[in-house]
C-alpha cells in the first residue's frame, strides 16, 4: 500500500499545502526572475523554508518542495554551473524535509494530525522555460529531448528520498505519458499526476481530460491523479470527469480565482476570499476528491480554513 491510502485510511481527507511563490511576494519577496521562488534556493533558503513553516503551521499534512522550476537547464542559463545546479536541486527537497522534520519534532499532539509528509515537485518543461508555455504544452522539441529532460531531474530529486513525486501542473496528455513512462522503474514511490485545465473537460494543451485519466488508470505505478493550477470554477465537472473514468483517488489543488497574465508575470485579481475557498474544498470533497489544497494565490489562511473544514 502506497503512504497516500495509508493516509487516507486514518482520516477523510489529505490536506496539501498553498501557492510558493505567491506566498513569497506575500512575505515581502520579488519572484520576478526566471527561475521564480528557485532563486531563492542560493539567494536565501529561509524564505522558502517560512513559507514551508507556515503551512505545516495552518495544518498541511503535505508540503511541496520549491523544485517546481528548478532544473539543470534553467540554472545553467543563469550561468551556475552543472554541480551547483544539481547541488541547488536537491537543495530544495533537503530543506523540505529539514523544516517538517523540525516542526514535527516540536508538534505536541501528535494524535491529532499524521506526520506531514514533503511531495517533490515536478514541474512541466515550460516551467523551465519561463515564458508562459508551461500553460500550453506547446514546446517546439521533440519527445526524445523532454523526455531527457524530465530523467535527468527526476533521478536527481529521486536521490533525495521525497515521501511523494508531485508531478503537477502538466499541460499536455503527451508530457504526462512521457513522465509516466520514466517512471515505471521507481514503483516504489507513490506518484500523483495534475494536469493544468483550461475548462471542464480539456488541459490547457486541448486534450481530452477523460482521455488522460482513463489512460492513468491503468497505471499502478501512479498513486492518485487530479488536477491543480485551474480556475476554481471548473473543479466540480473535472472532478465528475475524471472519477467517471478513473478511480485512483483524485487531487485537486486549484488557484484562488485569478489568472495568470504571461506578459506581466502578474496573477491578475481573484474573488474568493478563504472562507469561501474551504467552502469550495468542501464541495469537491463532496463531489469526490480526497487531496485538497490550493495552487497560485491561495495562502496558509485557505488551508487552515480546508483544515478546519474538512478534518477539525
Amino acid at each position: 500500500m502506497n503512504i497516500i491510502k495509508e493516509i487516507l485510511q486514518k482520516q477523510k481527507a489529505f490536506i496539501i499545502d498553498g501557492a510558493l511563490g505567491t506566498q513569497i511576494q506575500k512575505n515581502g519577496h520579488d519572484v520576478n526572475d526566471s527561475l521564480w521562488s528557485a532563486k531563492f534556493l542560493n539567494e536565501d533558503v529561509s524564505v522558502i523554508k517560512e513559507v514551508h513553516k507556515q503551512y505545516l503551521q495552518a495544518g498541511a499534512d503535505c508540503i511541496i518542495t520549491s523544485s517546481y522550476q528548478a532544473s539543470i537547464e534553467g540554472f545553467l542559463k543563469k550561468g551556475f554551473s552543472q554541480e551547483k545546479a544539481i547541488e541547488l536541486i536537491k537543495l530544495s527537497i533537503n530543506i523540505a524535509k529539514e523544516v517538517r522534520d523540525e516542526f514535527w519534532s516540536g508538534f505536541e499532539d501528535k494524535a491529532s494530525r499524521v506526520e506531514p509528509l514533503v511531495a517533490a515537485s515536478i514541474g512541466p518543461y515550460g516551467a523551465y522555460l519561463a515564458d508562459g508555455s508551461e500553460y500550453s504544452g506547446d514546446y517546439k522539441i521533440s519527445d526524445e529531448e523532454l523526455k531527457d529532460f524530465h530523467k535527468k531531474r527526476l533521478e536527481i530529486i529521486l536521490e533525495t528520498n521525497p515521501d511523494i513525486l508531485a508531478c503537477e501542473t502538466i499541460p499536455s496528455f503527451k508530457e504526462a505519458k512521457i513522465i509516466c513512462a520514466l517512471l515505471k522503474e521507481y514503483s516504489n514511490i507513490a506518484v500523483w499526476i495534475t494536469f493544468s485545465a483550461k475548462n471542464e473537460s480539456y488541459t490547457n494543451a486541448g486534450d481530452d481530460i477523460k482521455e488522460c485519466m482513463t489512460y492513468l488508470d491503468k497505471q499502478e505505478h501512479i498513486s492518485a491523479v487530479g488536477i491543480n493550477c485551474t480556475a476554481p470554477q471548473y473543479i466540480p465537472m473535472l472532478i465528475e470527469n475524471i472519477k467517471n473514468v478513473c478511480s485512483k483517488p483524485i487531487v485537486i489543488y486549484p488557484n484562488g480565482g485569478s489568472k495568470y497574465n504571461p506578459i506581466t508575470k502578474l496573477w491578475e485579481k481573484g474573488e474568493l476570499n478563504a472562507q469561501e475557498y474551504a467552502k469550495l474544498a468542501h464541495l469537491w470533497y463532496t463531489n469526490g476528491a480526497r487531496l485538497i489544497g490550493g495552487c497560485c494565490e491561495t495562502t496558509p489562511n485557505e488551508i487552515e480554513c480546508i483544515r478546519k473544514t474538512l478534518i477539525v
